[in-house]
């Protein structure tokens, strides 16, 4: 008697390829915030715009109460809004809807990303395999899962959600498409200005190559002027206030002028892992893509680089993954079979050599996504650093204006100087965030000069860098963990210095008046 050995269906492999990458992303995504006990990296200034809307019974402020700098209320709200309804709702603090609701929200992304690939690459099995990379790729979801990733989370499920339905729209979608391309892409503008730039362009780019009738430009003409309109409560509120600058100074802040190419080889030639899986991938993708003339996927991937350089990346790593897929499903298979003279009618998910080479690359990859989520889990709010800021609080005058210092040259990566101001209630003169709406083209200037302060290692170069930027304070905060002792002797010995503040995670120093 002889037996046949089951295979999976072609829906069955996608089914437990999408339920496996499911599962290890979410677990990639939420155990860094849970080891932390603290929101990863960035959301301080976020902190303070959920708390200004229960100041303002959920009117669009003005101005935000950071850092005291009267930074326009600029910022697309929507996940603020959301924050605030949550915590009102299930009586939860701020700080926990910044701990848990970006790395749930990017989890979600991983589904609603699966329905996209699979929609663009035909393939519910690619779609899957695009998913599963992902999922798993070291890096990718980093800055997803902060406190900050509030907004950048929402921001990329709406894009991934307005592509997917612009899509359906321009293959012959009726009413519902229309209705839900115009919510999704509303919803994009509202919470992350970048999203909103990145989700233009790709839905431009969808009705170049898959809409180019009539009817096609009816529906797009009638999206875009339905998220205009959705969105308007916002921006309209926002010009009322301040005019166009608040928007006309943070444009001046998309790294403009970032070489092309440098940036594009960077995206796709980095290694997330120490062995480059991807980068293999990803060429041999790219290349199958021009042999294949799948242009739609090459130019998603270098356009962002040209609109908006700095979350380029993040945006281009959509195609990527689809094109890391292609090239596992399609191009090695061809290949292969080509250098064995051979054609073989089998499904790529049948051929045991590739499943047993993707099992391979995916603990690999998950292994090497958790060695770098446990990295995220140092880039957070110690307990010392917590105990730092509530005596600030409680013992400072609320005008006062503090230097922190903690060595960190990339201020966007340095969360004591960007949680201080909202958890003290104090202006802090080294934080950065919040001067994109303010600055202009001076804000890459800020940046240096921040980053020049950080370089100080003694009070002399502390107190000759204040005089040339005019930014005084009455405080100076070293954070011990990250400075060496010739900084904290400088202080200890200079006579215009007092320490007011002892602890193991920092020093505090007044100025004598």
């Amino acid at each position: 008697m002889t037996t046949t050995k089951k295979t999976l269906t072609p829906n069955e492999w996608s089914a437990l390829l999408l339920g496996a990458s499911l599962l290890f992303g979410f677990v990639l995504r939420i155990s860094p915030g849970l080891q932390a006990g603290f929101p990863l990296n960035d959301g301080g200034m976020f902190l303070s715009m959920i708390r200004d809307l229960k100041v303002s019974h959920y009117q669009l402020p003005a101005f935000t109460s950071y850092n005291d700098l009267g930074i326009p209320y600029a910022y697309p709200p929507f996940g603020f809004y959301l924050a605030r309804l949550l915590c009102d709702i299930f009586n939860l603090t701020e700080i926990t809807i910044l701990r848990w609701l970006p790395p749930l929200v990017n989890s979600l992304s991983i589904f609603v990303f699966y329905n996209v690939a699979a929609v663009l690459l035909n393939s519910p099995g690619r779609g899957a395999l695009a998913a599963a990379f992902y999922a798993l790729t070291p890096a990718a979801f980093g800055w997803f899962i902060m406190g900050g990733g509030l907004t950048r989370s929402l921001g990329s499920l709406f894009m991934l959600l307005s592509i997917l339905w612009v899509y359906r729209l321009f293959q012959d979608g009726g009413k519902k498409a229309v209705a839900l391309s115009i919510l999704f892409c509303a919803l994009t503008v509202l919470s992350h200005p970048e999203a909103g730039i990145h989700t233009a362009l790709a839905c431009a780019l969808l009705w170049l190559f898959f809409g180019r009738t009539r009817s096609s430009l009816l529906k797009a003409i009638l999206v875009g002027a339905g998220t205009i309109l959705f969105s308007s409560p916002w921006w309209l509120t926002v010009i009322s206030h301040h005019g166009l600058s608040p928007f006309l100074s943070a444009m001046q802040t998309g790294s403009h002028g970032t070489p092309l190419l440098a940036a594009l080889y960077n995206a796709i030639f980095t290694s997330e892992s120490f062995v480059p899986f991807l980068v293999i991938l990803r060429a041999v993708g790219i290349g199958w893509a021009f042999w294949k003339k799948n242009y739609f996927l090459l130019l998603w991937a270098v356009l962002p680089f040209i609109a908006e350089p700095r979350s380029a990346p993040s945006a281009a790593f959509y195609p990527l993954c689809m094109l890391t897929a292609l090239a596992l499903a399609d191009a090695i298979p061809a290949i292969l079979d080509q250098l064995r003279r051979i054609k073989i009618t089998e499904e790529f998910h049948q051929r045991r050599w590739l499943n047993a080479a993707l099992t391979v690359i995916l603990i690999y990859l998950f292994i090497e996504s958790g060695i770098y989520g446990f990295k995220l889990v140092n880039n957070s709010l110690s307990l010392a650093d917590l105990q730092t800021m509530e005596w600030v609080q409680q013992n400072t005058p609320a005008t006062s204006r503090f230097l922190a210092l903690t060595g960190v040259r990339s201020p966007e990566i340095d969360p004591f100087v960007e949680w201080f101001p909202a958890l003290t209630d104090r202006r802090n003169q080294s934080t950065l965030q919040g001067y994109e709406w303010l600055l202009g083209s001076g804000f890459y200037e800020r940046y240096a000069d921040l980053a020049e302060l950080q370089a100080c290692n003694s009070a002399e170069c502390i107190g000759h860098w204040a005089e040339r930027t005019g930014l005084g304070y009455e405080y100076v905060v070293v954070q011990r963990s990250s400075q060496d002792e010739a900084l904290i002797a400088s202080f200890d010995g200079a006579e215009n210095y007092r320490m007011v503040y002892f602890s193991e995670g920092a020093i505090i120093y007044q100025v004598r008046k």
